[in-house]
Parts: structure tokens; C-alpha cells; sequence
């Protein structure tokens, strides 16, 4: 299962405008609000609403993963005595056929258990005070636990296997070689496994640094707690830009930060962030939890920093995530000079937190319904080719129950793409009829359709990308989008409004999550050098960021430095900065697949079906980006540059 929720990161542009002409155009003529799934009813989304007024249709079909909740529980039975039978298969690997019994085992309860545990994580996430799903959610997760601790026993015994003996069983038993890439990269990490019993603690403790076991990912309990903060987080009511009270929501605060009523915007991230600061206590203690436990991890298995584990899980060296920051911070004076330029051009005295997810430019208002924004998708998409045209309008159109679409009172917030193996990949958003949404749209599909290639191209055991690769698929979608709006842009109002959104993307994407980055590194080092993560310690290391990356025309407010507080990707153990990476390696390779025709795009989509067949770095080197060289960040940078180099000039 792959986690890619939104909150707060690529693309919070959060304006309810978009450009009436480009968008006109980009819905290639079709005069139906329905766009290019007729027959679809129109929902006009309210974030408050019940679930059950929301059209059926809308909703996602789960009935692939598990036909109803009787057969689902069946299956739960059956996987419990599956599990119970395992250790037997798994006795004795001295014989080359046993250890491919035991193997196919194995992942066989794997690949049914995630598949399982991801119906019930679905359902949970459109109805998350439900105690039924929620109830269903830790069944499953506690499946997955339980082979997760008979996958710590069986990899002693693999481990204590020679490669000789390894050899003779590969050349006895051929279907033995499918699990060949698992049982290289047990190895290449021999040294960080521990003796029978430290493995056994590290099993009932939780331990998630092997990848190739932890297939599902579990919340630990710091981050359960955190989830069950913020579900249980009682927001206060605001007064929308025609004066009537509505209940703010974690699904709707990024459409009233971006409000274009100062006051509005103002009022919400106050107003949110003085909550967050109420609980600052309890969420700088999940916080800190989490971080003592990726830091214990880390040193039981003898690595220096916890950051060193979690990168070395995706053959990454820290070498890496230092260049981005490096790079980034070496470019802050642009991004200081965009922040300058958006306070002259708004005439602000002052510019806030809540002045920077709004466009500086003027706007003309209009709803894109969902079938409007599919149809945009689509067009910008076309360089891709027809065979993936096909199966995005496909996994697109509500109908064919890929994806959940509109928000809810008790649906959890952000968007996601979820997959496993030989089942479609499943999307959730919550659309509510803006340009922000239409991008999230291009961005989760970019993900499904990564996992979609992957596990059409590959065995179970490679299909996996890694978290390093995952934000690549995503975010070229949306360069290609940009792309295209941008090329259908006539005049100065639609080009400046278009320019400033680029600007956004980066700015948010590159620079904002490489600050998360930095801060998540911070952190860590904090809890390694002996020392207390308390809150004062916490808000003033992210205070610190803000003023750094923010610049000089940056005004900081009272609770600015509260903003960690409801970030979920301070839990998924250095996962963040993979954002940042990502946009820039997609910017340079969507370049390279409009200018350099088909040969570049059978590259790029080469390497989405590659899984994880190969390291990542060598997979997308071979899609045409190198990131152990600066090149590619400087690129976005310098993109970054001369789109604010135009923008000014079509501001003047």
C-alpha cells in the first residue's frame, strides 16, 4: 500500500478561481458540465455533508478487494489459520523445495493480507468514526503484524543459509528464482540483522525498517495517537466571504486559507493554529515518540542515524537528501525575492502565512466539476501516448469505482492512491471544484498509474517502487498539466495567474518540503545528541526554518511555528523530502518527453514499470535524470528563477 496524502504539500494553491478562457478551451469543446462522462449527476461538494448524500456513483467499488464484509471476514478466518500453519512450512529450509514451499507461502499470506487490510484501511477512510471500520482496520493490522513476526524468524533462517547452498537451490528449483531479488536484498543488509532474540524483541516492538517485509505500513502507535488527535480535534466555526458561520474542517481549511477575503483566510489559519497550540503538549509528545522510536530502531540495528536506516531501506545514501537541502538553500534568495514580490503586488504592510496560498494576481471565479477536470486531465496528458490515455479515462470515470471523489463529514482529509497487486489502484480525493483539485486529480492518477505499470511488468516480488520514486510519477502529471495550461493561455491576465501558480508549485513542492525536510532531519538529530523534544524545543527549531527559508519581508505570527502540528509526514520516517526530489527529477523529464519525442517517453514509462526491479537511482538515471548530480534541483531552481523573471515583466 502506498501513502500519498495531501495535506499541506504539492500544489496547496488552494484558489477557488481558475481562468475562464484557458479552461473553457481546455475541455476540448465539450459544453456538458458533466465533461466527458455524460450522465453523471452534479454535486455541489460540501465538506460537512453525510456521506449518504453523496451519489453512489461517486463513491469507490471495493467489491474487487473483498465482496462484502461477510465474505471479508471469511477470508480473515481463513488468513488467521493460514498464519497458523505458516511456521510449520517454514521449519525446515534445508531442502531446496522447502525453502521454495515456505516462500510461496509466505508471500502468498502477504499479497492476501494486504489486499484485505487495504479494503477495510478504505472503508475506514470515508467513514473514520465508524466503529465497525475502525474495528475491521486494526483486524487487519494485526494480520499483517502477526507475518510480519513470523517473517523476523524466517529471515534468521534464511540468513543463516550459505550462497552456496543458495546456488545449488536456484539451479535444482528454477521457480525459485522469483523470489531471487528478495533474497538479494536480505542479504545485501546481513549485518543489521540481530541474533534470534533481539530480532524477536525488535518483531514485538514494531519493527518497519525492512521493506521487503513490511509490505502494508503499519502506524506505529506515536502516529496512531497523532491520527487520533487530529480525528478527534474540535476546529472552530468561521464566517466564510458572505458572512455565514461554517464549521472549519482539516477538508476544507485549504479553501479557506487561500479565500481571496483577506479576512477569511486570516481568520481560518489563526484560528487553526491557535487549536493546534492548545494541544501543543500532545502533539509534540506523539511527535517526539515517533522519533525516539525511529531513532531506536536505527541504533538496534547499528546504523549511526535514523536517517541512514531509513534511506539505506531504499538503497539511498544521505548524500542525497544533503544535496537537495544544499541546493535548496543555496537558491532561498529567489524565493525570498518571490515573497517580496507577492507583498508589493497584493500592497500588503505586512505579508502572513495566510497571504501566501492565494493568487497575487487578479481571477475570474468558476467551478470546474469533476468531468470538466477529467477532460483537462486527459488533454494535458496526451504526450504520454494512447495506451495510457486509455486506461487514466478508464480509472478516471467514476463508474468504474477506482475512485472515491467528494468530501464528507467523517472522511478523512487529503487525497491518496493505494494499490495491490492484481487489483486496480484506488484514488481518493476531495474535489470541490477547483484548479487545486484538478492538479490533485492529474497527481493521485500519476501515482495509480505508476502502480498500475509496475504491477503489470512485474513479478509480486519486484512491483513495489520505492517511496524515493513514488513522487516522480505525480508530479510530472502535473508539470504536464502546467504545460498545458500555460500554452492555452491568450492574454497577460491568464499568463500571470498561470505563471504565479508554477511559481506556487515549486514553491510549495521544492522549497516548502525541503523546509519539512530539514526540520524532520533537525529533529532527529535533536533525540540523537541526548536531547528533549518538548514543544518550546520543536516550535523554535520550525520558527527558525520559517525565518530562514521565508526571508526578511516574512512576518511570523504567534503560532506560525504550530504549523508541524498536523503534518502527517513527520510520521512515514524520512519520506518527506521524496516530494521535493521528486518535482525536480519530473520537471527535468517532462522537458525531455515533450522535446525529445518517443524514444524519452518509452524511456520514462520504462521506468514507472520497473518497480523495483532495479535501485532507484539507476532506474531513473535510466529514465534520464542522474540526482547524485546537482543538476537536476538546479533546474527546477533556475525554473523557478525565470518564471519570476516573466512573471514581473507581465506584472509591469
Amino acid at each position: 500500500m502506498k501513502r500519498a496524502i495531501k495535506i499541506g504539500s504539492a500544489i496547496s494553491l488552494g484558489s477557488i478561481a481558475v481562468l475562464a478562457f484557458a479552461l473553457s478551451c481546455a475541455v476540448s469543446g465539450k459544453a456538458s458540465r458533466a465533461g466527458i462522462f455524460p450522465g453523471l449527476p452534479l454535486v455541489h461538494p460540501d465538506a460537512n455533508a453525510e456521506r449518504s448524500a453523496i451519489p453512489d456513483v461517486y463513491k469507490w467499488n471495493l467489491s474487487p478487494l473483498a465482496k462484502n464484509r461477510a465474505e471479508w471476514l471469511k477470508e480473515i478466518d481463513a488468513t488467521k489459520a493460514g498464519l497458523k500453519e505458516l511456521p510449520g512450512k517454514c521449519s525446515d529450509l534445508s531442502k531446496p523445495q522447502s525453502l521454495y514451499s515456505c516462500l510461496k507461502a509466505y508471500f502468498g499470506l502477504d499479497e492476501k493480507i494486504n489486499r484485505l487490510t487495504l479494503w477495510a484501511k478504505l472503508r475506514k477512510d470515508v467513514e473514520s468514526t465508524n466503529p465497525e471500520c475502525l474495528t475491521d482496520h486494526q483486524t487487519g493490522l494485526k494480520l499483517t503484524d502477526d507475518l510480519l513476526q513470523i517473517g523476523s524468524t524466517l529471515r534468521q533462517k534464511v540468513l543463516a543459509l550459505s550462497s552456496d547452498y543458495l546456488k545449488e537451490a536456484y539451479s535444482k528449483v528454477a521457480k525459485l528464482k522469483d523470489y531471487k531479488p528478495f533474497l538479494d536484498e536480505l542479504f545485501r543488509r546481513k549485518d543489521r540483522v540481530l541474533d534470534k532474540d533481539g530480532e524477536r524483541v525488535l518483531s514485538l516492538a514494531g519493527d518497519n525498517l525492512w521493506a521487503q517485509i513490511d509490505l502494508n505500513e503499519i502506524p506505529s502507535s506515536s502516529e496512531s495517537a497523532f491520527i487520533g488527535l487530529l480525528t478527534d480535534l474540535k476546529l472552530p466555526k468561521i464566517k466564510d466571504e458572505n458572512g455565514k458561520e461554517v464549521q472549519l474542517t482539516l477538508s476544507n481549511y485549504g479553501k479557506y486559507r487561500a479565500s481571496p477575503d483577506r479576512r477569511v483566510r486570516k481568520d481560518t489559519v489563526e484560528k487553526f493554529f491557535k487549536t493546534l497550540a492548545s494541544f501543543q503538549h500532545a502533539f509534540a509528545a506523539t511527535l517526539a515518540g515517533q522519533v525516539k522510536f525511529n531513532v531506536f530502531l536505527a541504533k538496534a540495528r547499528k546504523y549511526k542515524t535514523a536517517r541512514e536506516a531509513y534511506l539505506d531501506k531504499d538503497r539511498l545514501t544521505p548524500a542525497v537528501y544533503d544535496s537537495l537541502i544544499k541546493a535548496v538553500r543555496k537558491n532561498l534568495p529567489a524565493l525570498h525575492r518571490y515573497v517580496e514580490l507577492r507583498k508589493k503586488r497584493m500592497k500588503l504592510e505586512k505579508i502572513h502565512i495566510y497571504d501566501l496560498y492565494v493568487p497575487m494576481v487578479e481571477n475570474v471565479e468558476k467551478d470546474i466539476p469533476f468531468g470538466e477536470a477529467a477532460g483537462i486531465v486527459l488533454d494535458a496528458l496526451k504526450p504520454l501516448g494512447k495506451k495510457y490515455l486509455s486506461v487514466v479515462e478508464k480509472a478516471m470515470n467514476p463508474a468504474n469505482g477506482w475512485v472515491d471523489v467528494y468530501p464528507s463529514k467523517h472522511k478523512e482529509s487529503g487525497a491518496f492512491s493505494a494499490s495491490v497487486y492484481n487489483r486496480h489502484p484506488y484514488v481518493k480525493i476531495n474535489f470541490q471544484n477547483r484548479l487545486e483539485d484538478v492538479f490533485t486529480l492529474a497527481h493521485e492518477f500519476g501515482h495509480a498509474m505508476h502502480s498500475h505499470l509496475a504491477m503489470t511488468h512485474q513479478p509480486y516480488i519486484t512491483f513495489r517502487y520505492v517511496p524515493f520514486l513514488a513522487e516522480i510519477a505525480s508530479t510530472f502529471n502535473e508539470t504536464l498539466l502546467m504545460k498545458y495550461l500555460l500554452g492555452l493561455a491568450k492574454d497577460k491576465k491568464e499568463r500571470a495567474y498561470l505563471l504565479n501558480k508554477q511559481l506556487e508549485s515549486i514553491r510549495t513542492t521544492i522549497y516548502r518540503q525541503t523546509m519539512f525536510a530539514e526540520f524532520e532531519l533537525k529533529i532527529h538529530q535533536q533525540v540523537e545528541a541526548g536531547k528533549a523534544l518538548t514543544p518550546k524545543t520543536i516550535r523554535k527549531i520550525y520558527k527558525g526554518l520559517l525565518r530562514d527559508y521565508y526571508g526578511p519581508s516574512y512576518t511570523i505570527d504567534s503560532n506560525d511555528d504550530m504549523e508541524w502540528a498536523y503534518i502527517p509526514h513527520f510520521y512515514w520516517k524520512y519520506y518527506v523530502f521524496t516530494y521535493a526530489t521528486g518535482l525536480s527529477s519530473a520537471i527535468a523529464l517532462a522537458d525531455r518527453v515533450m522535446h525529445k519525442g518517443p524514444k524519452a517517453r518509452q524511456a520514462y514509462l520504462g521506468m514507472l514499470k520497473g518497480g523495483c526491479s532495479r535501485p532507484p537511482l539507476e532506474l531513473l538515471k535510466s529514465a534520464g535524470v542522474d540526482l547524485t548530480k546537482p543538476e537536476a534541483i538546479q533546474s527546477a531552481m533556475d525554473l523557478f528563477a525565470s518564471t519570476l523573471d516573466q512573471l514581473e515583466k507581465v506584472l509591469e
